[in-house]
């Protein structure tokens, strides 16, 4: 009889099943995902079958995610938008090389995202339109998600409007442009909800000026006004904070309270 076990089919279900999920946490968690999954992999740790089935619901909602993403991106390439026209007047296109490997990978590597932000604003019924200064999509509604002010998602601009001058266009293009940038970075770093999760943590114990992501993309380019380096700490962040400090407690106790049990039973 043939033993299963190492036959070549099951030899090759097996790589295929590592394959597989070692992609998986790349898409979803970046290099940050893909370490994390040769660590577990080389140290032989195996969840409980109830952490398997959460990780795989979890997996299957993110890898969900990118697909819509990445349906919602893929539609939009094949029906290009017209050139915004905003009033300040069309900006001159910022770069002059025919392919700019940069931006080429910034958009690839903001690919679901910029899916789930055209998806969004086709629902919102925004008026989208591709800015020919930084090759980006604008998406024009006064109600969107960041109420009076613009905000980008992945390879999309979504924003309320730019009655400014030319000059402040000019400057903002390349402050979204930045973004774009500091989103791929977090995308290939560490999944496509890096980026969001650490500019809103930043952002609230860090708001406006301080946030340290509008800083690198640049404060005046961005019209903001410089006020101030450090932390506010008014009642919601303290709040935060004490919750996360009993949590951490919490956390250490158990594992504590876990540790003194495995060695009473490996004493017996």
């Amino acid at each position: 009889m043939t033993d299963t076990a190492t036959s070549p089919a099951a030899g090759f279900g097996v790589r295929a099943q590592l394959t597989l999920s070692a992609l998986t946490m790349t898409l979803l968690f970046g290099l940050l995902g893909l370490a994390w999954w040769v660590w577990r992999y080389r140290s032989g740790y195996r969840p409980s079958p109830r952490k398997h089935r959460i990780l795989a619901a979890l997996g299957i909602a993110g890898l969900l995610f990118i697909a819509v993403g990445t349906a919602g991106r893929l539609a939009a390439a094949f029906q290009p938008a017209s050139a915004c026209t905003p009033p300040g007047g069309t900006q001159a296109p910022a770069r002059t090389a025919r392919v700019d490997a940069s931006l080429v990978a910034q958009q690839a590597a903001t690919w679901p995202e910029t899916g789930i932000g055209l998806l969004y604003s086709h629902a919102m019924d925004a008026k989208v339109c591709l800015s020919t200064a930084a090759d980006y999509y604008v998406a024009i509604h006064t109600n969107h998600v960041a109420g009076a002010s613009a905000v980008t998602l992945g390879d999309i601009v979504l924003s309320p409007g730019f009655n400014i001058g030319k000059a402040h266009l000019r400057r903002l293009i390349g402050h979204e442009a930045k973004h774009r940038a500091q989103w791929a970075v977090g995308t290939a770093v560490g999944g496509p909800f890096l980026f969001p999760v650490a500019y809103g943590i930043d952002n609230f114990f860090f708001p406006g000026d301080r946030n340290i992501f509008e800083r690198q993309a640049g404060l005046h380019e961005g019209g903001y006004k410089h006020v101030g380096y450090g932390p506010v700490l008014g009642p919601p962040q303290l709040a935060v904070l004490g919750v996360l400090a009993v949590l951490i407690a919490v956390a250490i106790v158990g594992v504590r309270h876990r540790h003194r049990r495995a060695l009473a039973r490996d004493t017996e």
